[in-house]
């Protein structure tokens, strides 16, 4: 892990950015948020930011990441919060801001939940007290809720180090948070702890422990199901694998891609402009 202050910079730029790249060069009072049905008592919002996982039924709703505190009067619509009332439970998957950042709203009526890494995170950068998780673990976390187990599975050093899976085991889904960039190549948070090599290995352990019918949850992107992680996991294993082998040949990364290392899987995951080939093979280098 290198040093927490490289992401004080880092992480509101690449909040803003991405929240601004995913809103397609829009308005903001353009954005609109919309509901996607996944499986059982589970579906997701888009809006502008990543994903927001709904899990609804009798015990009400719960709601994992909220985007931007600016898109909460349009997310509490989508999830029909004046008829239903407010989230009761609130978990982030970890702490950038277009994951985190309506915290500042939803914190305010929601028990917030994350890693202990997210909370130290948030207070670093100097969060407000409702944004906060109240409660937070180390490994593993388990809610009852709508009827069935969510358990919240610790990836560490991947996307960031406080990265949070949640498993909706009756209804077989994941929100994977930002360990699936299903628009393109990822974003890894290097100087908050993340690493290409315990992405890959977290992707691994998902795909091991759940049934093969499950459905994945992107952090940016549409859900897919288990041939679409897996499809995203060989490009993370052989860019990465092609990346440390030109390493150790004392190449820097515009060396690798003009080596081509990429070139094969730019055509499925180069597009997104965000984390060109380029970002990406250098996050590998970091990584290593």
């Amino acid at each position: 892990m290198q040093p927490r202050t490289r992401a004080f910079v880092l992480v509101p730029v690449f909040a803003t950015v991405l929240g601004l790249g995913l809103a397609f060069g829009r308005a903001q009072q353009e954005t609109k948020v919309e509901r996607h049905a996944v499986a059982g008592a589970v579906s997701y919002l888009t809006g502008e930011g990543g994903n927001v996982g709904v899990s609804e039924g009798a015990d009400g709703l719960l709601i994992v990441d909220d985007q931007f505190e600016r898109m909460a009067p349009k997310l509490e619509a989508a999830l029909g919060v004046k008829d239903k009332g407010a989230p009761r439970f609130l978990v982030n998957t970890h702490h950038h801001g277009d994951h985190t950042d309506g915290n500042k709203h939803f914190g305010k009526a929601s028990l917030v939940v994350a890693h202990e890494n997210v909370r130290a995170r948030l207070l670093d950068e100097k969060a407000p007290p409702q944004s906060l998780p109240v409660v937070t673990y180390a490994d593993g976390l388990s809610l009852h809720w709508n009827g069935e187990e969510l358990r919240l599975i610790h990836v560490p050093g991947a996307h960031t180090d406080g990265d949070t899976v949640v498993w909706f085991t009756g209804s077989k889904v994941v929100h994977m948070g930002d360990l699936y960039f299903q628009l393109g190549y990822p974003y890894v948070d290097v100087g908050s702890g993340g690493n290409v090599f315990g992405l890959i290995a977290g992707i691994q352990k998902v795909l091991a422990l759940v049934p093969p019918e499950t459905r994945f949850i992107p952090g940016h992107g549409e859900a897919t199901d288990r041939a679409g992680l897996e499809q995203y996991l060989a490009m993370l294993v052989a860019v990465s694998g092609r990346v440390k082998e030109h390493a150790a040949k004392g190449e820097d990364a515009t060396a690798m891609v003009a080596a081509g290392v990429t070139r094969d899987y730019d055509e499925r995951w180069g597009h997104f402009d965000f984390v060109p080939p380029k970002n990406f093979v250098q996050s590998v280098i970091d990584s290593l």
